[in-house]
């Protein structure tokens, strides 16, 4: 496991009522999946796209026609400082001649994702500081898969950005329970994951695997959504194409804890393991420049936050 551990585990019914789930309420709490949305059907139309090899530019631009709001959004993106387009974009036709397919589509398919869920409540963790933390994953990925030569670092860039749509799920089934192991984990200083396992709760990552599929996006979201903390090297039933983006999300999500950019509820020290480089075939050396360019990306990446929260 990162970071530090925590050192106790909790007993059944600890820390007033939220610890250790009984089968019932393990049932209860895992039925409230059904009550999530689909996605949208432009949403669905341009996840059909993204995994249809014959599909053009012209496509995504015909569905996109059909939802002006997110239109909007998509456009305002396209015109952020982070993609520095020249003169700027007034047209989806211009924006995906500059920007391509893939990366049209990954901004349309995250911003719908992100339009599914509720604003964070509580004290623990805000909808902001969460947003930062899933940015500067999904930016920090994207650096990562660029420096090593990936060949889509948009898609990492989007694994990266929805690697912890669990939690968004959490804070629709059970937004008391999300904020209480927040809070454990900051009192203890350990992982957000580490406080649900000794809570034998079903975990962030499984939860966002559950309802990625039951939206049918891609296989390596669902795979990355699902393995983002594990070292999957030597998991034979996953698929040896995703590996390299787990493995690069996996980085990523580490690097962002440890720099401390937004929150996630991870409040342990964001420790990068010999096996999160091995993997990925980054140097230790190498970290302080994708630190160095990942704040420097995130300084143009503002005006996503506005459009994802």
């Amino acid at each position: 496991m990162v970071g530090l551990m925590c050192p106790i585990r909790l007993q059944m019914g600890a820390v007033a009522g939220m610890g250790t789930k009984t089968n019932a309420e393990y049932t209860d709490l895992l039925s409230k999946l059904k009550d999530i949305p689909t996605l949208p059907l432009v949403a669905v139309r341009v996840n059909e796209l993204i995994n249809d090899p014959n599909s053009s530019s012209a496509d995504i631009a015909q569905v996109l026609k059909k939802d002006q709001v997110l239109t909007a959004k998509v456009l305002r993106l396209a015109n952020s400082s982070y993609y520095a387009i020249p003169g700027g974009v007034s047209d989806v036709q211009r924006a995906l001649a500059f920007l391509g397919f893939n990366t049209i589509a990954q901004l349309v398919l995250s911003l719908s994702v992100f339009s599914m869920f509720t604003k964070l409540g509580g004290d623990e963790l805000s909808m902001l500081d969460f947003w930062k933390h899933a940015l500067a994953t999904g930016v920090c990925s994207e650096i990562l898969a660029k420096r090593l030569k990936q060949a889509k670092p948009e898609e990492a860039f989007t694994c990266g950005l929805l690697h912890d749509i669990g939690k968004l799920v959490l804070h629709e089934i059970d937004p008391e329970r999300l904020q209480a192991i927040v809070k454990t984990a900051k009192e203890r200083r350990c992982s957000f994951s580490e406080v649900e396992k000794e809570w034998d709760l079903p975990g962030h990552s499984y939860l966002g695997e559950v309802i990625a599929t039951k939206w049918g996006l891609p296989q390596v979201i669902r795979l990355a959504v699902r393995h983002h903390h594990q070292d999957v090297t030597r998991m034979d039933t996953i698929l040896a194409s995703a590996k390299p983006v787990i493995h690069i999300v996996r980085l990523a999500n580490q690097i962002v804890v440890k720099n401390q950019i937004g929150k996630s509820g991870d409040c342990s020290d964001g420790r990068i393991t010999p096996d999160m480089l091995a993997n990925t075939g980054l140097k230790e050396s190498e970290i302080p420049e994708v630190e160095q360019q990942l704040v420097e990306n995130m300084e143009k990446a503002g005006s996503f936050l506005n459009a994802y929260r």
